[in-house]
């Protein structure tokens, strides 16, 4: 089954198209067409962007529509379940948690339309930043003012916080841990993190990530409270945003069960590494770490503790995801096969600096 920047457009509009009408409850058959690939298609999911076109009764109603498609020949993360990221959104919009979330509509399980599963979710306006080349290099991030910046900063930080102050019990969402791995925290995560690892090396040892690895070990925090929905890819570059304010937050493939510092680190983590890892300053009206730390200890009512220890984490497990993703990309040509992308990259390199390692 071939990829979805691979498909014939028209052929996908046409299938989607009679998906749909088996969908209308009240006979109606949109159309479906404008069908696109985006660019930045990733590797842990793929994309459509098109447009529905409904007649009623000679009135004409449009509406832009996201298919998100399961990967065709590839897997990014050990494990992955797909349908996590819909079961997730909408078990968090039916239940009112109060996050900013896309409109969903239906997911799909049956392969005759697309060979795959997907699901469908509603165009939401806004922008996105880039990651390359990233916000603090170019675009419209960079060109905003300081208070813009300064809003979009905590407009952000708001909508993580929605995240974790959602009831994941009473949303029935305790199915995102696996019993097997232990406790969910930090040390269910270290070891799927490990395990990760040792998949995406293929025999291969990496000696930054053994490195880091070491650290974390000898450093690992005892955590405790009760865990919180992670969102899992907390980051900038995952969300939509409005006039410098959260519109929505999108990418839920990694949601599982931890400790807030888990989510807070990593888009602490991608804001380090996004300035301090390229060699460029942060914008101007984003708060700084500890601001950031010290405001969202008075949300969650308790102090956040270890961060440096989740910052370093989250390095490793971006590191690790590059990993694997470099192989794929090796796989698929976009790379040529000596490329050491997957050893030396943002990440590896960060971690370096902030361990003080070779």
């Amino acid at each position: 089954m071939p990829d979805i920047d691979q498909r014939d457009p028209d052929e996908v509009g046409a299938i989607l198209s009679r998906w749909l009408a088996t969908k209308s409850g009240d006979g109606t058959a949109p159309e479906v067409y404008d069908v696109q690939a985006p660019a930045s298609n990733g590797f842990s999911n793929e994309t459509i962007l098109c447009r529905t076109r409904t007649t009623v009764d000679g009135v004409i109603d449009e509406k832009r529509l996201v298919v998100r498609v399961a990967p065709t020949k590839h897997l990014l993360f050990l494990g992955a379940e797909f349908s996590t990221q819909y079961r997730v959104m909408r078990t968090l919009a039916d239940g009112a948690a109060g996050v900013p979330l896309p409109t969903l509509g239906w997911y799909e399980e049956d392969p005759q339309y697309l060979g795959v599963p997907f699901f469908t979710m509603d165009h939401v306006d806004g922008q996105v930043p880039a990651d390359n080349l990233p916000y603090t290099m170019e675009g419209w991030v960079l060109e905003a003012t300081p208070e813009q910046q300064r809003t979009m900063w905590w407009s952000g930080i708001d909508a993580l916080a929605s995240v974790h102050q959602s009831d994941w019990r009473a949303l029935g969402l305790g199915w995102l841990t696996q019993p097997s791995r232990g406790r969910p925290g930090i040390g269910y995560q270290m070891s799927y993190y490990r395990e990760f690892l040792d998949w995406a090396a293929q025999g291969t040892r990496v000696p930054i990530l053994e490195s880091t690895w070491s650290w974390l070990v000898d450093h690992q925090p005892t955590e405790e409270g009760d865990v919180v929905l992670n969102w899992g890819d907390s980051r900038i570059g995952n969300i939509i945003w409005d006039e410098f304010r959260c519109a929505a937050v999108i990418d839920w493939e990694m949601a599982t069960l931890g400790q807030p510092e888990m989510d807070l680190g990593w888009w602490l983590y991608f804001n380090r590494q996004f300035a301090d890892g390229l060699g460029v300053p942060r914008p101007a009206g984003f708060a700084s770490h500890e601001e950031t730390i010290e405001r969202y200890s008075e949300i969650m009512g308790r102090p956040m503790k270890n961060i440096f220890f989740y910052e370093v984490f989250s390095g490793f497990r971006f590191a690790v995801i590059m990993l694997r993703l470099s192989e794929l990309l090796m796989g698929s040509d976009i790379l040529p096969g000596d490329s050491d992308m997957g050893t030396n990259n943002l990440a590896t390199q960060l971690l370096a600096t902030m361990l003080e390692l070779p």
